[in-house]
């Protein structure tokens, strides 16, 4: 893929899921992986679904009956939580985080990892994007791993390249940076809009 924008490269808060793998074939690992990522798109999707039938319900419950409301609100919320758990299942992983600050790009990303992973390992890596909760699988190859000194405590700068994501996911990723960027210059935009009204204030008070 010869395009410019897969370089583009954001500070992001992502879930993140590696685990270091060894003997693999990238392109069967690839359709492997677009199925799961299918899979679970379904999966999200019906997920989504029930829970907004279920809202919707319990909005006309709690007018009749706000102890019964509570009482299934409280088992939704149970049932939310092991979701969660099921999501991130796997004994295995060496990392499994809610949300973690990455800087990424289509073409790799870099993240602090609390153990050092060696230059040349493939790591067999999962993303959830924000707020869109795009769920990304792919194969990526360590290619700088760097010890970084934070609050008397050691931890380790990873840059990695994805070496086994598909062009969907590429773009997928491609997207959610524009559309990032673009929400951020808007932001800036608007406060220096509001910083010269401020100032227009104070000079004709």
């Amino acid at each position: 893929m010869d395009d410019r924008r897969r370089y583009f490269r954001i500070h992001d808060n992502v879930s993140l899921k590696y685990r270091v793998v060894q003997g693999i074939d990238i392109d069967n690992e690839i359709k492997r992986t677009e199925h799961e990522r299918k899979n679970f798109a379904e999966l999200k999707s019906a997920f989504n679904c029930i829970e907004a039938k279920i809202m919707s319900k319990m909005a006309r419950l709690e007018e009749v009956s706000p102890l019964v409301a509570e009482i299934l609100g409280l088992y939704d919320k149970k049932l939310s939580l092991i979701e969660s758990m099921m999501m991130h299942s796997d004994d295995k992983d060496d990392s499994i985080t809610a949300t973690q600050q990455v800087n990424i790009s289509a073409s790799g990303m870099s993240f602090e990892s609390n153990t050092p992973i060696n230059e040349g390992a493939n790591l067999r890596m999962e993303l959830v994007l924000f707020p869109e909760y795009q769920y990304i699988p792919l194969y990526a190859s360590v290619v700088d791993c760097r010890k970084k000194l934070d609050d008397n405590l050691y931890r380790f700068i990873v840059a990695v390249d994805f070496i086994g994501i598909s062009e969907t996911d590429q773009e997928i990723i491609m997207q959610h940076i524009l559309s990032k960027q673009a929400k951020l210059l808007k932001e800036e935009r608007n406060k220096k809009t509001d910083d010269g009204n401020e100032e227009k204030a104070v000079a004709n008070g």
